[in-house]
This record gives structure tokens, C-alpha cells and sequence, in this order.
């Protein structure tokens, strides 16, 4: 489908529009025309009068179909301008929604996504229906013989409905975290600006082949696997990608799936090394604010900058240097595998959960019982068979150090370092 994009700024505000293009692209939309205008907003059209006149042109003579706003529309412009430009309008918020339908596989975020949709037609519904009755325009959904209470009610209803459901979803996946919790190992999640190579590292960690696309918000469901950092065992998680500006009712109805970071032991924030330095310092902020408001501001975090091999290490290391973010940092390639080694020594030394122990254990069936426990959860460093007793040399997470603590042979148990 053939579409316009649109964004109205004021000030020294910089357009958007490239992340719009890039977003329409995603959807499976073709950008035929882009068009950009500082005023304040105007109140029949957001956009000046002059401006729908030039959108009207374009429409005309270059068959466009449909026009999306960066600007978030009240009712009563989305309804103006549909019926000046005789073709849907919509919003960038609207255009977010149909590219995370697209990408939705999971249950939990199908219920979201229908969340979230209603939720934005929620804080639209009554002036919509007013409009409504004035005669149906193109792209503007009539609403039939619906009242305004009652179209309100109805939308109330089917939230409750999906609320419902989605703390069904929420309590299995609480009952999964506790479950992790039962092992002691720390989780580690993957966050940052959409696009920024996520699912890339969680493969090259985990040696799985969750999908990779180009193209942004592949990644709705969080997906979490057991991997080694240094030798230490962790559950590490890939999350949805952040965007600027990403809509009050996403963040809303994704909130159980970005609670998985909040409760993180640890997030590793990903960064595209070879942006421009003002674009990469912007996204590097938007998503720390995204980590503030959800609640993640306190989970010890390091910045990956990633792709580095399109950049060299060189010029990455200059931007690093030049961004004076006060956390620490690593370069990587997560595609290349280049940095991947620093990363994880950087990631073990921040477990706090870990420590080093020394022990005998007697050698019966009790024993060789907690040695599968001992070779999954914890790294070892040497396990010795001698007459009637083995012998650890382990770091592992304190549950299992002390289960070893209270087993060991004649209170033969010493914590290393």
C-alpha cells in the first residue's frame, strides 16, 4: 500500500520521520511522500490548511492510499482530514499496533496487543461516536446505531474480558520465575532500542536461532534459555525492543512482559555502535527512561554497543569514550562473535549470587545425586573421586552452596576469596 507520512514540529524539535519510514517499511507499507511542517498545532487539521492542500496533490497524483501521523490526532482532526483527503488516516501509535499484530505468535501477546488497541479507543470512544453520527468518511470507522455509552461500555467490557485472561498468563509466568529462583541463578535481560542486535547476541550466547530480521519489533515474547557466562550459569532473556516515544497504551499492556526486566538480576543494554553519536546518545537515553519508568532504574546495567564491525573498534571505542554514560560499557560484534569474550568475564564478575567453595562430600548415592545439581547450576573448576568422598573445588549460587554446606563430610566446607 501506497502511503504519506506526516509530522508536525514546533520549535527546535527534530522530525521523526526517518524512524517513521522505517517503521512503515516493518508494517509493508511503501512511503511515496513525506511531508514535514513547523507550527504549533493547527486545531481542525493539526497540520496548516495549506499543508492538507499539498497532501491532497500528492494523493492525487501519486495514488497514495493512506496517510500516517507522527503526531498523536484528537478525534475531531483524524476526522477532518479524512474527509478533506478522502483516504484513512492514522497515527503512528495505530501503526505500532498493526506491526506488533503482525508480529504477535504468543497468546500473552495477542491479549496484549487487543489490550492495548482498546485502550487507545477507550480515550477515544465518546468523541468518535459524536463524529460518527455526523455521516461515516473514509478511513473514519462509523459506528453504526452504538450510543456513546454504550460503545464506552461495550470497550470496558472486552478489557475486563483480556484482563482476565491476561492474569491467568501472569500468575503462570510468576509460577515460572519462582521456579527459577528455586535454582539461584541470576537472569540476565536483554534490553535496548529495537533493531539493535538483541536476538543476535541471545543466538550467539545460547547457540539457538530465535528469529532475526532487519526490520523492528520482532521480538514481542520474551524468550528465555540457560546459558554459561565464564563458566557460570545464568537465565538469560530476550526482550521487546524499545522505540521512542513508544505509546502509553503499549507500555501499559506489555507491562508483565517488560516486568521481566524490572526483575532482572542484571540487563545488558543494547546500543548500534555505528549510528551517528547524537542519534546513539538519543536511543541510549530513550532507553534508560524506558528502564526508569518500568520500574528498572536499580538493576545493575551494562552498556553493549554493538556492531562494532561496521564501525571498527576504533571509531567505537572513540564513541564510547564520547557518550561518558556512567556505567560500564563493552564492544562487541554480537554477528561476528567479536567482543563476546569480554562480555561474559564483564557479566560474571558482577554476579553477586555466586561463591567459591571448598568441600568433601561422602561418596554415596546422595552425593552423586547433588552432582548433577553441582555440574548444571554452579562452574566448576575441579571435582575429584577419592576413596569414600569426593572433592569440589565449585562456584556456585548460594542455595546450592549451602544445600553443599550441610552435606559435606566432618564440616569439611570453606568459602574461597
Amino acid at each position: 500500500m501506497k502511503v504519506a507520512i506526516v509530522h508536525r514540529v514546533q520549535g527546535d524539535e527534530e522530525d521523526n520521520l526517518a524512524e517513521l519510514r522505517e517503521l512503515c517499511r516493518t508494517a509493508g507499507y511503501e512511503v511515496m511522500y513525506q511531508l514535514k511542517q513547523k507550527r504549533p498545532p493547527h486545531p481542525k487539521y493539526n497540520i496548516g490548511p495549506g499543508k492538507v492542500e499539498e497532501l491532497k496533490e500528492a494523493i492525487r497524483e501519486l495514488g497514495i492510499e493512506k496517510v500516517i501521523f507522527e503526531n498523536d490526532l484528537k478525534p475531531v482532526q483524524e476526522y477532518n482530514l479524512a474527509k478533506a483527503l478522502k483516504i484513512p488516516i492514522i497515527t503512528r501509535t495505530q501503526l505500532i499496533l498493526e506491526i506488533f499484530s503482525l508480529h504477535a505468535s504468543s497468546i500473552e501477546a495477542k491479549l496484549q496487543i487487543k489490550l492495548a488497541e482498546l485502550k487507545y479507543e477507550l480515550s477515544r470512544a465518546k468523541e468518535k461516536v459524536r463524529l460518527a453520527k455526523k455521516g461515516e468518511q473514509p478511513g473514519f470507522h462509523g459506528l453504526g446505531a452504538y450510543e456513546a455509552d454504550v460503545y464506552y461500555d461495550e470497550i470496558h467490557r472486552r478489557m475486563f474480558s483480556i484482563a482476565k485472561k491476561l492474569e491467568h498468563v501472569k500468575k503462570h509466568m510468576d509460577l515460572i520465575r519462582v521456579n527459577r529462583k528455586e535454582f539461584g541463578l541470576p537472569l540476565i535481560s536483554l534490553a535496548g532500542y529495537t533493531n539493535a542486535g538483541k536476538s543476535t547476541l541471545f543466538n550467539a550466547l545460547t547457540n539457538e536461532e530465535v528469529k532475526v530480521s532487519p526490520q523492528l519489533f520482532t521480538t514481542l515474547t520474551p524468550t528465555t534459555r540457560i546459558i554459561r557466562m565464564n563458566g557460570k550459569p545464568a537465565f538469560i532473556s530476550d526482550t521487546v525492543g524499545f522505540i521512542k516515544n513508544l505509546p502509553t497504551p503499549l507500555i501499559e499492556a506489555f507491562y508483565a512482559t517488560l516486568k521481566e526486566i524490572a526483575l532482572s538480576d542484571l540487563i545488558l543494554l543494547l546500543a548500534d555502535a555505528s549510528e551517528p553519536l547524537d542519534k546513539l546518545r538519543e536511543r541510549i537515553e530513550t532507553s534508560l527512561q524506558i528502564l526508569y519508568n518500568i520500574g528498572a532504574h536499580n538493576v545493575p546495567t551494562i552498556l553493549v554497543l554493538n556492531k562494532v564491525d561496521l564501525v571498527g573498534m576504533d571509531d567505537a571505542a572513540r564513541k564510547a569514550e564520547e557518550l561518558d554514560l556512567e556505567m560500564p560499557h563493552v564492544l562487541i560484534s554480537a554477528k561476528m562473535g567479536w567482543g563476546l569474550q569480554s562480555l561474559q568475564e564483564m557479566v560474571s564478575g558482577m554476579f553477586k549470587n555466586f561463591i567459591r567453595i571448598e568441600s568433601k562430600l561422602p561418596y554415596d548415592g546422595e552425593t552423586m545425586n547433588m552432582l548433577n545439581d553441582i555440574y548444571q547450576f554452579s562452574k566448576v573448576n575441579e571435582v575429584s573421586f577419592n576413596d569414600g568422598f569426593v572433592k569440589l573445588d565449585i562456584e556456585a549460587p548460594i542455595c546450592l552452596a549451602e544445600k553443599i554446606r550441610r552435606y559435606a563430610m566432618d564440616g569439611e566446607f570453606k568459602i574461597i576469596g
